[in-house]
């Protein structure tokens, strides 16, 4: 009798590698085999379409040592297949329960990372072109499943990809839109043996429940469900890609980079659409913290919705994984948490010329004494970043120091004002306040904040002698 399921597998892998251009005469292949139905199914067929197509297989199998005896059995079981069909055979046995106990992580992430890393390891060692994987589509109905019950957004929805690079080498799927029972049925027609793993029937694993349990209760309702929730992510997955695409476009054209912080400007972002806002977000958090996926929904649009509804211009928000997000005025920053880094500093200064390393900043403070008439003339062409003080009316020694709780300038001509306040007329962002120095005299008056404004402090006059000349040096970055 004609093996019709066989022969309909082989035409669907056929017209994949001819849709995708996934292998070319003289690619190397390795694929993934555990000994069930799907991927005993998947050795059969790339080795039949090897001769067609002129690719070389790789038949890697993994123990991962949490069924001793069962999986002994399934690794001979899985050379004895590659024998017979004279393909080269590699396994590696590993203790995943070990490997569990060091990490922490569950059965099933803990054996999916210690597999990934063999079957690259052996596509290294093969100049493997890429890895062939068994995933149906009955997978894919359950990873959907398993993420819309835990929640996930797009991305989640998109399933397990039919194809994607990691590592240099392309992970490919050619079954992900076949059933299983028809990988089973090709199986039986062909009669090709195969194994069952026990541990599919556990439902102390997440998986095997949602397989056991919630799908056959809702097919009650759909009984489509499977491939129902398959075309989900076929549609969601390239939608999702398409929206991440426009995400990376309005990051390169709004997004500045700085030193390990990340700025845009707030009416950019709030005339974006609210599904790239959250996604920009959502990017910037992936550059700055190695823990991103703690930035669920919920906190991601609590950043959205501070960002677009505060009508405060100048705030900061701690978002976790000493991450804040920061508003300074017109912009909005993401950065590792400043206050982290930053000690209050205090520098003495006597009268003498000398140039000094501002801390927590690449800039400098130089100070020199002068006679009065040697800086008359510079008196008049003085930028924000220069000051001049009688030398004479000056106690030494002065200090430069952080701010403090409570400063207060003496300004010429118009009172006393906080230093708090004059940072917020001045729009000095948050950021830079801490290392952003004061110039103190010997009793705390601030006589000087660099670049910001001057005290009525010892000021020159015609009788002033001796000059003392500061001037803020900035880092050339």
């Amino acid at each position: 009798m004609e093996p019709q399921t066989w022969n309909r597998t082989l035409d669907h892998v056929r017209m994949l590698v001819q849709q995708e251009t996934w292998w070319r005469p003289g690619s190397c292949i390795v694929a993934a085999v555990s000994g069930g139905p799907d991927s005993i199914a998947l050795l059969h067929v790339l080795h039949q379409l090897s001769p067609e197509y002129g690719w070389s297989v790789i038949c890697a199998h993994m123990n991962h040592g949490f069924r001793p005896e069962e999986s002994a059995a399934e690794a001979e079981f899985v050379e004895a297949q590659a024998m017979a069909l004279g393909i080269p055979f590699e396994s590696e046995q590993v203790d995943a329960p070990v490997y569990m106990q060091q990490t922490g992580k569950g059965a099933q992430e803990a054996a999916r990372e210690l597999r990934y890393r063999f079957l690259h390891r052996i596509a290294a060692k093969h100049s493997a072109d890429s890895i062939a994987l068994a995933h149906h589509m009955d997978d894919q109905a359950e990873t959907v499943m398993m993420r819309i019950i835990r929640g996930t957004g797009p991305d989640g929805m998109g399933g397990i990809k039919m194809n994607r690079i990691e590592k240099n080498v392309e992970l490919v799927r050619p079954f992900l839109r076949i059933y299983k029972a028809d990988l089973i049925r090709s199986c039986e027609e062909c009669h090709f043996q195969y194994m069952n793993d026990s541990s599919n029937e556990l439902r102390k694993y997440t998986r095997n429940r949602i397989r056991l349990d919630v799908l056959p209760f809702l097919q009650q309702y759909n009984r489509q469900l499977v491939p129902t929730l398959s075309r989900l992510a076929e549609i969601a997955g390239p939608e999702s890609e398409y929206i991440q695409q426009q995400t990376e476009a309005l990051y390169a054209e709004l997004v500045k980079e700085k030193e390990g912080s990340f700025s845009f400007p707030v009416t950019s972002f709030v005339g974006a659409h609210v599904a790239l806002q959250r996604r920009l977000i959502k990017l910037i958090l992936n550059y700055l913290s190695s823990t991103a996926e703690q930035f669920d929904f919920t906190k991601i649009e609590l950043i959205r919705q501070q960002i677009v509804n505060s009508h405060l211009t100048s705030w900061n928000l701690d978002v976790g994984d000493r991450v804040i997000c920061v508003r300074e005025y017109e912009d909005i920053r993401f950065m590792q948490d400043y206050r982290d880094g930053i000690e209050p500093f205090c520098i003495p200064l006597q009268r003498e010329n000398a140039t000094i390393s501002i801390p927590g900043s690449s800039d400098q403070v130089e100070i020199r004494l002068l006679e009065w008439k040697e800086c008359h003339s510079e008196a008049l062409q003085l930028s924000s970043d220069e000051a001049l003080f009688d030398a004479d009316l000056t106690d030494f020694p002065l200090y430069l120091r952080s701010r403090r709780p409570g400063d207060m300038i003496k300004l010429l001509g118009s009172g006393t004002k906080k230093v708090k306040n004059l940072f917020i007329d001045a729009k000095i962002p948050l950021s830079q306040r801490d290392c952003l120095p004061l110039l103190t005299d010997d009793h705390g008056r601030v006589l000087w904040i660099p670049g910001v404004r001057r005290s009525q402090e010892a000021l020159l006059h015609p009788g002033s002698i001796h000059c003392l000349y500061m001037r803020r040096i900035k880092s050339a970055k």
